[in-house]
């Protein structure tokens, strides 16, 4: 068998690779974990036993030189939020200028969904940019995530970003960008919204959000 790093694991030593690690490379290339237990004949619970165990044979051996990332990346989302919670500003420093180094690496929607969750967390407004692009991005709920995280962070530079979340094609993503536009939104949101609540075809659940952002973005109107 070959060793267990990331250098070695690749297509080329497929008959050297043991199953689990095979799911890992297709995980790696950006296939979602539904998409992998169709593809592997497996259910979704395999699927997540190979990734875990795969991962935790790949990074066992680099404990000790992981950065913070590395170790986020790896544990649950209650862990990691209590970990953005307790760093200092140099460790928040390091972790966004690793998130800037490290971002495009992220090719798994999944985990690209939790990297947009953290830069919402760190209320990192030197990532926005990073979040920008993935407002276009081909996976429905990276883009849900992406408005999430431009509630989260609150610069008013988003507001344009959101207007345009407002016209997806995924209800969900317009949910999210008018829940944010509550945060956010201005005169022009208002009249945005108030149209597209004339729209028979919305989504209800997605009106209800259209009408708490007007009720929000009048209120702080009103002061």
């Amino acid at each position: 068998m070959i060793s267990n790093n990331n250098q070695s694991l690749n297509w080329e030593h497929i008959d050297q690779i043991e199953d689990y690690m095979l799911t890992y490379l297709l995980y790696r290339e950006g296939k979602s974990v539904p998409l992998l237990a169709k593809i592997r004949r497996k259910t979704i619970e395999q699927v997540n036993e190979d990734l875990i165990l795969a991962k935790s044979k790949l990074f066992s051996k680099k404990q000790k030189s992981k950065s913070l990332l590395d170790k986020m990346v790896e544990i649950t989302k209650a862990d990691r939020l209590t970990l953005i919670h307790s760093l200092n500003p140099e460790e928040r420093m390091r972790i966004i200028n690793d998130i800037k180094t490290k971002y495009d690496n992220f090719k798994n929607p999944e985990d690209k969904m939790m990297l947009i969750w953290i830069i919402g967390e760190l209320n990192a407004k030197e990532l926005l940019d990073l979040v920008y692009r993935d407002m276009r991005h081909h996976h429905g709920n990276v883009r849900r995530l992406a408005c999430s995280a431009l509630k989260k962070i609150g610069d008013d530079t988003s507001v344009e970003y959101l207007h345009r979340a407002l016209m997806d094609t995924k209800p969900q993503v317009r949910q999210y960008a008018a829940k944010a536009l509550g945060k956010l939104g201005n005169e022009i949101t208002l009249k945005k919204i108030q149209k597209l609540l004339n729209n028979p075809n919305e989504k209800q659940y997605v009106k209800m959000a259209f009408g708490e952002a007007i009720q929000s973005i009048e209120q702080r109107r009103n002061g």
